[in-house]
């Protein structure tokens, strides 16, 4: 995917967004929808901002409140509020540790950026593995057990094509994390208003919205088990996920639905579209060698992979060669300056390399000739003949339909590293048709972005930030520290109206506004300076 298409697609889903716009002016079925009775869903367009909410799942949130309040689920019920109450605490260090490896990332960039500012001043040479590479925008520390942080940019530090499974990786995790709130809420009877989904620009973002009311009237500990629940479900996802990947289940899935076939050679998961080779090298075929270099992997482990040893390393002089007739060599042209030209390339005698003719290669390299180390090995009748050196010519043999056919040959004409870029190989052959290589790297991608950004989720969320869960969890762990104070002035009539007590309302302290603010304001700052500090570095380099 390159970025010209990127833009493309994004701006046919906002033409499609504003055409259902303009046409709803007319119609009143189409933005925003409505449904009858109780379900509704309202659609909000502003410039390039999207958002979805509706109540229609309040009855499954209503359903759940009311199952946990009953004896059937009493026991479940304990073991929620339970294990919410391990999310808090998990919650409370998660804030902790994601300021100190805030300011810990703020540090090092600090150093950095001191360091480079020496080194360039004074002019002194540095060694080639402490430079900083132009373009990397994540710190690079001298010494053992620096930490760094690679942010996911598609298309600067991940392919601009995994974009798709990054957005789709990113809705799951915030569904999950949404989830936790709405759960940890059902554990309390507490209600949802409403729940639903955003888009800013490409960007998804999903909400569930709770009656500021009924939060207020909750302890602060329950408050604290509904703020923490989020977090703490992408905490446990993560856990699952590493624990699958650490325990290679993944591995042991894919044995059904693929055949290890390293032993054979490489399967080919595609071709690039414009690849020449795309019309003469299927997908699923196994290619067995290139030129005499065998694909298949012994049983012992090798020291690197033949495929990309051979395509990534310069041309080997040729050590066999091909009994050809000698009435085709006389027939052939033979000169000093043998030049490759008209589909034919220059080939020399394997015993006497001044000796060259200009030859058809497909002919010789695919017309199942004896292969000989000298002249001596063939017939009295043929002569050993090599391709010339530097021709960039490279055979490939496949199996196209399975094992038990006989091989083909594709002659390539070009650099050998073309075909390392064009085509993609695996070791693993699907035994379902239905699910190629493709399905298989897709599932692994979504899997690893997934992990990530349940670990993204819970850090950076658990920042004291204003809108985030990190500072109502700060607001909440200041009200049980520090307590509040009795507040005066105005009443909740909807309590007054239902008979309620109203003379327990409570306001924050002078202190704790203090506290929330300082706090707040200095983990902007330390974000924005994670964002200037390596923009200005790579201005720099």
């Amino acid at each position: 995917m390159t970025v010209a298409l990127a833009v493309l697609w994004v701006l046919c889903f906002w033409f499609v967004v504003y055409v259902v716009k303009y046409l709803s002016r007319s119609s009143r079925q189409l933005l925003p929808l409505f449904r009858p009775r109780r379900q509704t869903v309202e659609v909000a367009v502003k410039n390039l901002h999207l958002r979805v909410k509706t109540n229609a799942l309040n009855v499954l949130h209503d359903e759940l409140c009311y199952s946990l309040s009953s004896d059937e689920c009493r026991l479940l019920k304990r073991v929620l509020l339970h294990l919410y109450d391990l999310g808090s605490l998990v919650g409370v260090m998660g804030m902790i540790g994601a300021l100190l490896l805030l300011w810990s990332i703020t540090a090092n960039l600090l150093m950095s950026m001191a360091n480079t500012s020496f080194n360039s001043s004074h002019g002194s040479l540095v060694k080639r593995g402490l430079e900083i590479e132009v373009g990397e925008l994540t710190p690079v520390l001298a010494g053992n057990g620096a930490f760094s942080v690679r942010a996911i940019i598609p298309g600067v530090t991940v392919p601009l094509s995994h974009l798709p499974i990054i957005l789709v990786a990113l809705c799951v995790c915030q569904i999950v994390h949404e989830v936790g709130h709405a759960i940890a809420a059902a554990t309390l009877r507490v209600p949802i208003l409403f729940s639903g989904f955003a888009v800013t620009v490409i960007f998804p973002s999903f909400f569930v919205a709770f009656p500021v009311i009924r939060l207020e009237r909750l302890q602060a500990i329950d408050r604290l088990r509904v703020t923490a629940a989020g977090c703490f479900h992408n905490l446990v996802f993560w856990c699952l996920l590493y624990l699958a990947t650490w325990t290679k289940i993944s591995t042991f899935l894919s044995e059904f639905f693929f055949e290890d076939v390293s032993h054979v050679g490489k399967v080919v998961v595609g071709v690039h579209l414009d690849s020449p080779l795309r019309n003469h090298i299927p997908s699923s075929a196994i290619v067995t060698m290139l030129d005499d270099t065998m694909l298949s992997v012994p049983g012992i482990a090798s020291s690197g992979d033949p495929w990309d040893e051979f395509l990534l390393s310069p041309s080997p002089v040729a050590t066999r060669g091909w009994c050809f007739e000698k009435s085709g060599l006389a027939n052939a042209s033979s000169s000093l300056e043998c030049q490759s030209a008209n589909g034919r390339f220059c080939f020399a005698l394997m015993d006497d390399a001044s000796n060259r003719y200009s030859l058809d290669p497909v002919a010789v390299l695919t017309g199942g000739l004896a292969r000989c180390d000298s002249s001596a090995d063939c017939t009295s009748l043929s002569s050993c003949v090599v391709p010339q050196h530097g021709q960039q010519l490279v055979r490939v043999a496949l199996l196209s339909s399975g094992l038990a056919t006989g091989e083909e040959v594709v002659l390539w004409k070009g650099p050998r590293r073309e075909i390392w870029e064009q085509v993609e190989v695996s070791t693993l052959k699907p035994r379902i048709p239905l699910i190629s290589n493709k399905v298989r790297r897709y599932a692994l991608d979504f899997i690893e972005y997934t992990t990530l950004i349940n670990l993204s989720l819970y850090l950076v969320n658990m920042l004291p930030i204003p809108a985030l869960d990190g500072f109502q969890l700060l607001v909440i762990l200041l009200e049980l520290i520090l307590g509040r104070e009795p507040a005066s002035g105005s009443i909740d009539l909807e309590a007054a109206s239902n008979n309620r007590d109203v003379t327990n309302r409570t306001r924050e302290t002078p202190a704790r506004r203090i506290i929330e603010a300082t706090i707040g304001a200095s983990t902007v700052v330390l974000v924005a300076l994670n964002i200037l500090l390596p923009a200005i570095q790579y201005t720099l380099h």
